[in-house]
């Protein structure tokens, strides 16, 4: 079986509000295409005037009813504000808070990225795209995914009164208001302006392209001579575009300390980290502003090397250009052509991500009989199951509290009330051994879900503008 689109569902985070603990672990409030204000609040006058950013963090759910994974899922932004404001899209956690991922205050620890119109026309076979975007603190995963389409209609006759997000329907020769849908197959639309419609036409191309990795491995850096815990370091080679600050490609440095290769890693900051000190890598210029301090000094004429990643996109004002490992495999017009980073996920299912067992003599067989997990009822929780006899017990969750009661003879299956399917089945096949009362087994569950973190950056004097779109495209295999 395949994801179908009615299977995708985007529901709202727990804590929607502009404070240190909004977002958080996912809910049950869907968000719906087509209302206004489903997501962020209405910016009001004085915002605009004084300038203010808003976050709010969304799931894209997995509830295919057959429990089947969502393979290859990416998600991205298809078009900019028409409005002045900016919108950014980042990959959070199933339980991070603003507090977290607040821009201000940790700028680097998500990839923070956006949509942007091509600035110079494509013919095929390129191997770099240049976008117009907003401003100049958008990203573009290295080894991620670049998102690239004419899916826009430019120029086009719109009706008076359709405005920015409406659904819209092509015939006799304007686009008129319909009640809203999500397809946007041609004659159907999405209103994107006064002249400008988003639809998937014939024509339309498509393509998801690879971003460049830029890998440098095993670079020398500085030389010991083993008595110097802090030997200069040299500037990195390859730092014209920045050092990359994404989490799983961040710097390992190297050497040799004692016969035995010791590491340091950088975080996104430029602060090592590891068997060391000190130590700070500018990661804009790729300069060791300050050396690093190795616990015992790099041993006599042995390499300090590192391996690091260039970021694979570059600036010139707004304008960004993204590397890429493959061609480009279309033709594309400016004034049609969007293009965005996405965030990726591998597979989108149901998990369990522990399971302790605290009993003398009592088993469960949880390779044999695994927890059974379902799309549309299993959420983000640490439960506990507690015996009260030598087959009895309860089950809690930490945020959901009690879930009800059964025995080792029968499954156990706690409806999840706000959904009508069960939280998790327990097989009674799986017990074993005997269980006494106090004995426990504590086990996680996450989710068929992808938490996305989005902002909304409103700057100071933005002008009046009542109809805004914020358009999230996605795709699965």
């Amino acid at each position: 079986m395949t994801i179908l689109s009615t299977d995708i569902k985007y529901r709202k985070s727990v804590v929607q509000t502009d404070t240190s603990a909004n977002g958080g672990r996912m809910g049950n409030i869907q968000v719906i295409s087509g209302v206004r204000h489903a997501l962020f609040p209405r910016v009001t006058k004085s915002q605009r005037d004084a300038g203010v950013t808003h976050y709010r963090k969304e799931f894209w759910c997995n509830e295919n009813t057959s429990d089947e994974s969502g393979y290859g899922v990416l998600n991205y932004l298809m078009a900019p504000s028409n409005a002045g404001d900016q919108f950014y899209l980042a990959k959070g956690t199933q339980s991070d808070t603003q507090a977290d991922f607040d821009r201000n205050a940790h700028p680097y620890a998500r990839t923070w990225e956006g949509a942007g119109q091509l600035e110079t026309a494509l013919s095929g076979g390129e191997t770099s795209v240049s976008l117009d975007m907003e401003d100049t603190d958008f990203m573009f995963p290295n080894g991620g995914k670049l998102w690239l389409s004419d899916i826009l209609m430019t120029a086009q006759t719109v009706d008076a009164g359709v405005v920015a997000g409406d659904s819209v329907y092509y015939s006799s020769g304007s686009w008129s208001k319909v009640t809203h849908i999500d397809d946007i197959t041609y004659p159907y639309g999405w209103a994107a302006s006064s002249t400008t419609v988003i639809s998937k036409q014939e024509t339309t191309n498509e393509e998801f392209l690879e971003v460049a990795t830029n890998q440098y491995s095993g670079e020398v850096i500085g030389t010991g001579n083993g008595s110097n815990t802090a030997p200069t370091l040299a500037t990195l080679t390859n730092k014209i575009n920045g050092v990359c600050r994404q989490a799983d490609w961040l710097p390992v440095v190297t050497a040799t300390c004692g016969a035995t290769a010791r590491t340091a890693d950088i975080d996104c900051e430029g602060r090592c980290t590891g068997y060391c000190s000190a130590g700070n890598l500018n990661m804009a210029n790729g300069a060791c502003t300050t050396p690093i301090t190795w616990t015992t000094a790099p041993d006599n004429a042995t390499n300090i090397t590192i391996v690091y990643y260039e970021n694979a996109w570059s600036w010139s004002g707004n304008i960004a250009t993204v590397e890429l490992t493959e061609q480009v495999a279309n033709a594309y017009p400016v004034a049609a052509t969007f293009g965005a980073g996405c965030i990726e996920t591998d597979e989108v299912a149901c998990e369990t991500s522990v399971w302790t067992e605290a009993s003398a003599s009592g088993t469960y067989d949880e390779t044999s009989y695994p927890l059974t997990m379902y799309n549309d009822g299993t959420v983000y929780e640490t439960w506990t199951l507690t015996f009260s006899s030598a087959s009895a017990f309860s089950v809690a969750g930490a945020y959901y509290g009690s879930v009800g009661s059964g025995n080792t003879s029968s499954d156990f299956s706690p409806n999840n009330i706000d959904m009508g399917q069960p939280y998790f089945t327990i097989n009674s096949n799986g017990w074993g051994g005997t269980w006494t009362s106090g004995d426990t087994i504590v086990f996680n569950t996450v989710p068929s879900a992808v938490p996305m973190l989005l902002c909304q950056h409103v700057p100071a004097g933005t002008a009046a503008e009542s109809n805004n779109l914020l358009p999230v495209g996605n795709y699965t295999e």
